[in-house]
């Protein structure tokens, strides 16, 4: 029978694609279950809901778990043009919904998981806007913590609505004092500080359903074997006399 161990899938945009940079959500994922099951990257930075819908039948195995991060992305300002990220709030849900119906589709035991999206910090996004594209440019911005507020809402509706997992991180965020700069780097993407406070709160939910790192078995062989690693003193004359004398 062919080896297999779980896969986690980490699908989202770019709080995805930066997760394994280090000291990352994703990261500390991957080293806690580094011998246990596979954390699999599916992060795009720019994607919304409807890119990564679209793209689901293409790049998704069956695993034990999928997480889904998305909605900051979709909580963009519209644009005249009609172009950019910007996905209302009843598509985003429609999206979601989707999403998680495909995922509990591919087999019985697959668990989702949802990620509410973060705040935002308002300010630090006026003076992003402000370096990039100079001084006229904070009289637009591209997110605020209102519409991100929304899209949260709407995340933890779809996840009470379809009976998966979800993770708060929203709110979670907003309780640490001095959430602004302490939990976020560039007032929208999560700091390390953010990503201890993901990373527990994602703990916390897989230990319900029993994919806790501590819960899920290594996989091949762990037992003792005689590759494992000895000291070489353990098998020096000196040692083995030692042994003796005692």
């Amino acid at each position: 029978m062919a080896h297999k161990r779980p896969a986690f899938v980490l699908l989202g945009a770019s709080m995805v694609e930066y997760s394994f940079r280090p000291g990352g959500w994703g990261a500390v994922l991957a080293d806690l279950y580094s011998r246990k099951a596979d954390i699999l990257l599916r992060g795009y930075r720019g994607w919304n809901t409807r890119r990564a819908r679209a793209a689901l039948p293409h790049f998704l195995p069956k695993p034990a778990l999928i997480v889904i991060f998305l909605g900051t992305n979709d909580a963009a300002f519209p644009l005249p043009s009609g172009k950019g990220q910007f996905v209302p709030i009843p598509e985003y849900k429609e999206n979601l919904r989707y999403m998680c119906e495909y995922c509990q589709s591919l087999s019985d035991s697959t668990r989702v998981l949802l990620i509410t999206p973060p705040p935002i910090n308002d300010e630090a996004r006026r003076a992003l806007s402000w370096s990039r594209f100079g001084p006229l440019a904070p009289n637009w911005l591209d997110r605020t913590d209102e519409r991100a507020q929304a899209y949260a809402q709407a995340c933890l509706s779809v996840a009470e609505e379809m009976k998966v997992g979800v993770v708060d991180l929203h709110n979670a965020i907003k309780r640490v004092e001095n959430w602004e700069t302490e939990c976020l780097s560039d007032g929208m993407h999560i700091s390390p500080k953010g990503c201890e406070i993901l990373v527990e709160l994602l703990l916390e939910a897989l230990r319900k359903v029993s994919l806790h790192w501590e819960d899920v078995p290594n996989d091949l062989y762990c037992e003792p074997h005689m590759f494992d690693m000895i000291h070489p003193f353990l098998e020096s004359q000196e040692y083995k006399q030692n042994l003796e004398k005692n």
